[in-house]
């Protein structure tokens, strides 16, 4: 089965990330233990309002609506190296916001990783040459 061993070893073939990014809820199932055991930080992304100190944030539609994330100012350095970790990818338009706020935050999204994809949903398109990884 897929589990944050997995994911680690898949993460490390394209190089070592400065940071995990889980998206709340489900990124955040795997995103520490990843974390944890390339001994770097966890950051979260959150939904609108649930951070508490000053936070960049983006509206973005999802298949069924609209959604806003925040991810807190303070959270990634500068040219930091992230992977956002979240459970799927439908028609990627959470993981595009995801990779939106960490550009805001000046760091640079290495990939996207994920257990499970649509892929009729043809997600990948918009995530454009960010490499998704399971």
């Amino acid at each position: 089965g897929i589990n944050a061993e997995y994911g680690v070893d898949q993460i490390t073939v394209i190089g070592k990330p400065d940071v995990i990014i889980g998206i709340e809820a489900r990124g955040f199932l795997i995103g520490p233990i990843m974390a944890q055991q390339l001994k770097i930080p966890f950051v979260p992304i959150r939904k609108k309002g649930k951070l508490p100190r000053e936070c960049y944030s983006i509206k973005y539609e999802k298949e069924y609506g609209f959604d806003e994330f925040d991810i807190q100012i303070d959270a990634l350095e500068r040219g930091a190296k992230a992977v956002i970790v979240d459970d799927l990818l439908a028609t990627g338009g959470t993981l595009d916001a995801a990779k939106m706020l960490c550009d805001k935050s000046n760091a640079e999204v290495m990939a996207h990783c994920v257990i499970f994809e649509l892929e009729f949903l043809k997600g990948r398109e918009k995530l454009k040459d960010t490499p998704v990884i399971f």
